[in-house]
C-alpha cells in the first residue's frame, strides 16, 4: 500500500474517533416539518461510443431527443432537488445547454448551479455537475475560503452546496466516483474525509447532510460499510429493494447502456444516500421511460430513446434536524 493509500485509510479511523460526538446514537431531536422529494441522473456525456461504431459525441438532436424524455419524468416526479452528473453546455451556442433546455420545460423555476469538471474540446462542449432547487429552497452563499469542488483520481468529482431549508440548513454532496471500481475503498475513504471537512466548515452536522450520484462499490465492500457506519449514514433504498430489477439503474433493458457498456453486469450505481435516522418513505429507480423511433437506428443502432444511459434515482426523504450543541 502507498503512502497516499495509507494516508486515506488511516485518516477516516482518526476522524471517526474525534467525531464520534457528530454521530449519534441516540434518536434525534426532531425533524423537518417537510419531506423532500430528491431525484439524482446521470445525463451521460455521450463520450462513449456505441457498438455500433459511430460517435453520438456532439449530436444535439438526440441529446434534446433523450431531455424530452428527462423533462417528462421531472414533470411527473416533482423533485425538490434536483442533483445532475454529466450535464453538457456548449460553449458559445445559446441554445445547446441542457440548463437552457431543462429551464424551459419542467425546471424553468428552479435555480441552478454547476461546477465545470471537465472541457470537451471536439465537441466544444463543457460537462458539468449541476444542482438545482425548487422554491422555497434556496442556495447558501458558501465563503471564498471554503473549496467545494474536489477531483478524485482522474476522473472522479464532487462539489457541495448549502441548501437554505426549514429546519436548518443541508448539505447536499453531488458525486461522480472515478471509474476505477477496483480502488474503491481509496475513493470512499476520500470521499469520508471531503464530508466531516464540509460538514465542519460550514458549522453543520451529519443529520442535514444528502449524498447523490455515482456511487458504486465493490459487493461486499467493508470499506463502504465502513464509510456508511463511519458517518451515520444509510441507503435510500434499504426496505425498497425487495425486487432488485427496481433498483436496477446500470441494466441491459436500457438500449443506450446496452449499446456502450453491454458486457458489464446489472446493477445499482446510483444512490442517495442520507442520515440512518432520515425518514425515507419512498425510494427506486426512475427515468426509465422509453420511446421507440427509428431515427437513430442506422446511425447508432437503437430502435427506442432512453433518457440516459443508466436510468436515475428518487428518494422521499425527511432529515433529522441537528442535535444541540
Amino acid at each position: 500500500m502507498g503512502l497516499l493509500e495509507l494516508k486515506y485509510f488511516i485518516a477516516p479511523v482518526l476522524a471517526a474517533v474525534l467525531w464520534a460526538s457528530c454521530v449519534t446514537e441516540s434518536r434525534p431531536e426532531g425533524y423537518s416539518q417537510r419531506t423532500l422529494t430528491i431525484a439524482s441522473l446521470d445525463l451521460f456525456s455521450q463520450q462513449e461510443i456505441p457498438r455500433s461504431g459511430k460517435s453520438w459525441s456532439g449530436d444535439w438532436q438526440f441529446r434534446r431527443d433523450r431531455l424530452d424524455l428527462v423533462d417528462e419524468a421531472l414533470r411527473d416526479v416533482r423533485p425538490d432537488i434536483v442533483v445532475l452528473q454529466n450535464a453538457l453546455r456548449r460553449t458559445g451556442s445559446v441554445s445547446e445547454s441542457d440548463e437552457l433546455i431543462l429551464h424551459s420545460g419542467s425546471l424553468s423555476h428552479y435555480p441552478w448551479k454547476d461546477v465545470v469538471i471537465e472541457k470537451l474540446p471536439e465537441s466544444g462542449e463543457d460537462r458539468l455537475l449541476a444542482v438545482a432547487l425548487a422554491k422555497p429552497l434556496m442556495f447558501e452563499t458558501i465563503a471564498e475560503n471554503v473549496k467545494n469542488y474536489s477531483q478524485f483520481g482522474i476522473d472522479g468529482h464532487l462539489v457541495f452546496y448549502s441548501i437554505k431549508s426549514e429546519g436548518g440548513n443541508i448539505i447536499l454532496f453531488n458525486v461522480l466516483m472515478p471509474s476505477k471500481i477496483d480502488q474503491s475503498g481509496l475513493w470512499y475513504s476520500m470521499l469520508e474525509e471531503k464530508i466531516r471537512v464540509a460538514v465542519k466548515d460550514l458549522d453543520s452536522c451529519l443529520e442535514r447532510i444528502i449524498v447523490a450520484g455515482y456511487l458504486p462499490f465493490e459487493q461486499e465492500s467493508r470499506r463502504f460499510k465502513g464509510f456508511l457506519s463511519g458517518l451515520g449514514l444509510k441507503d435510500s433504498g434499504v426496505g425498497f429493494c425487495q425486487n432488485a430489477e427496481r433498483c436496477l439503474t446500470a441494466t441491459p433493458q436500457n438500449g443506450i447502456f446496452l449499446a456502450t457498456r453491454g458486457n458489464d453486469n446489472p446493477s445499482q450505481v446510483d444512490r442517495i444516500m442520507t442520515h440512518r435516522f432520515a425518514a425515507v418513505s419512498g425510494a427506486g429507480a426512475n427515468f426509465t421511460r422509453s420511446s421507440e423511433t427509428s431515427e437513430y437506428f442506422e446511425s447508432y443502432g437503437i430502435s427506442r430513446i432512453w433518457p440516459s444511459q443508466r436510468y436515475g434515482w428518487v428518494a422521499q426523504v425527511r432529515l433529522p434536524i441537528c442535535p444541540s450543541k
